[in-house]
């Protein structure tokens, strides 16, 4: 007997809304990878500020090891000669601390008669071993962070590709990166408000990039910093340090110039007035104004805060 034969069905094409939802989502992810990206490298110039330091310092008590432990071979030596212990000199001559702290029983030995000397010299050791350490630890952490960072940047480019998939479902054209060409910002602000958004304007048409501070791309915090930055405002780099760093402010009260933020801190622009917003909005788009009344940063407006 035949068997009935099978029929294939095609996934049905989702409708506008339901990619616009998805992309919105895909949105905040991103906004929040993206934050969380500038955050580990924030932490990762810390830490390797902490590596140079702890080098630094180790550098400085390995030459201080050095120096007294050519001090303890020559008296070693010195010691051998004169018959008050045996053979000493070859531990002394090593340039590891941990052989030499190895060796407490001779120090102890030598230091009935030179126990200032050794002292010193042991003391001197064991800071060179401590801060070895330290060193060490500072390295550890930022090739941690380097993972992170590496980890992060990954999600991000995965997210921004599927972003891109959906964007072209969707039917929509993303804005291609230009030159710049910048804006003239006429409003009411005055002035450190109106040098930030001065310097914001300018900025228009460039692109999007994630990490990026200018002068020829931003990201969303990149943005905003560095605009208040040319006002004589050093804002921190990442939207969660910004709202902390900033007066909080209600939105019936914004003024232009204050920061909005949006996606649960994934995301802030600089208010302009009228409802709308100056921001670096997403990869594929570049510095635009926006209306923040109506849409999706309406739905997910945050909070705002004044430098």
């Amino acid at each position: 007997m035949a068997l009935p034969v099978a029929t294939a069905h095609a996934e049905p094409t989702p409708s506008a809304s339901s990619v616009q939802k998805k992309l919105d989502a895909l949105n905040k992810q991103v906004d929040q990878l993206v934050e969380k990206y500038n955050q580990a490298e924030e932490d990762l110039k810390s830490a390797k500020a902490k590596l140079k330091a702890a080098r630094k310092a180790a550098a400085a008590e390995a030459a201080d090891f050095e120096k007294t432990r050519a001090r303890i071979a020559e008296m070693a030596a010195t010691a051998y000669k004169n018959g008050d212990m045996g053979d000493v000199a070859g531990f002394v001559g090593t340039g590891d601390p941990q052989n030499v702290l190895d060796q407490t029983a001779v120090f102890a030995h030598l230091s009935r008669n030179r126990s200032s000397e050794l002292t010193v010299f042991l003391a001197a050791a064991q800071r060179l071993q401590r801060q070895q350490a330290q060193a060490q630890e500072a390295y550890d952490d930022v090739l941690r962070r380097s993972k992170e960072l590496k980890e992060q940047k990954q999600k991000v480019e995965k997210s921004i590709d599927t972003q891109e998939k959906l964007l072209s479902r969707l039917g929509v054209t993303p804005d291609r990166p230009s030159g710049g060409g910048g804006g003239t910002y006429t409003g009411p602000a005055s002035g450190s408000a109106r040098v930030a958004l001065q310097f914001a304007y300018a900025q228009i048409g460039k692109p999007y990039q994630y990490g990026a501070e200018g002068p020829n791309s931003y990201d969303c915090s990149g943005l905003t910093m560095r605009s208040w930055g040319a006002a004589g405002v050093n804002l921190p780099r990442t939207t969660y340090s910004q709202y902390s760093a900033t007066k909080r402010v209600a939105k019936s009260d914004l003024q232009p110039g204050d920061l909005v933020f949006f996606s649960s801190l994934g995301h802030v622009g600089l208010y302009v007035g009228n409802g709308q917003m100056v921001h670096a909005p997403r990869t594929g788009k570049n510095v635009e104004v926006v209306n923040i009344t109506s849409g999706y940063y309406a739905t997910n407006y945050y909070g705002a805060g004044r430098p």
